[in-house]
């Protein structure tokens, strides 16, 4: 269950130019499925998602299960998110210099996963889930925008989190495979 309340989130405050992007919201996410968040260009929905995951601050409450992540120390905010959080960005955030499949492994090192045999087979799952397979030794940064996508996506499925959080996650696939990453 994800709890927001009264939520409210400031660029240049107390300026000329003060933008109020989160305007006293609040919401209730209490059963599995899918959430969206449509709107304008511009209209704060990638900050909100920001603060929802743990990556932004603002005013308010943003409570997971018994933890306040705006009322919560940054170390506790990290830990609850690194194991729980699977966070698909707008702009991939890949490391330029790994391999597809030392992106994802440095994933599940962040949350104590070791082992070799386990991460090779986590990985190897998400990666045939998301069609790239055969890409997995292919430094991301000779993959196209679709296929860098699909790693985004594969990083954040390859914990095995509770929560994903997706900032347009299918913005660049052809609509066959966003069919089947939406059905993931």
């Amino acid at each position: 269950m994800i709890k927001i309340r009264n939520l409210n989130k400031y660029y240049n405050k107390k300026k000329n130019n003060e933008i109020h992007v989160i305007d006293n919201t609040n919401l209730e996410i209490t059963k599995p499925g899918l959430v969206t968040f449509l709107g304008q260009s511009g209209a704060g929905k990638t900050t909100l998602l920001h603060v929802i995951g743990g990556l932004d601050k603002a005013n308010g409450d943003v409570i997971y299960e018994d933890l306040n992540f705006l009322k919560a120390s940054k170390n506790k905010v990290d830990e609850y998110r690194n194991r729980n959080i699977g966070y698909i960005f707008q702009h991939y955030n890949l490391l330029p210099n790994l391999t597809v499949y030392e992106n994802l492994k440095l994933q599940l090192e962040l949350i104590g996963v070791i082992d070799k045999s386990i991460i090779d087979t986590r990985i190897n799952e998400v990666l045939r889930i998301v069609g790239l397979e055969r890409y997995k030794r292919r430094m991301v940064t000779a993959l196209s925008g679709g296929q860098q996508q699909r790693v985004a996506i594969a990083r954040a499925l390859v914990k095995g989190c509770k929560i994903i959080i997706a900032d347009e996650p299918t913005g660049n696939l052809d609509t066959k495979t966003t069919e089947q990453i939406l059905t993931l």
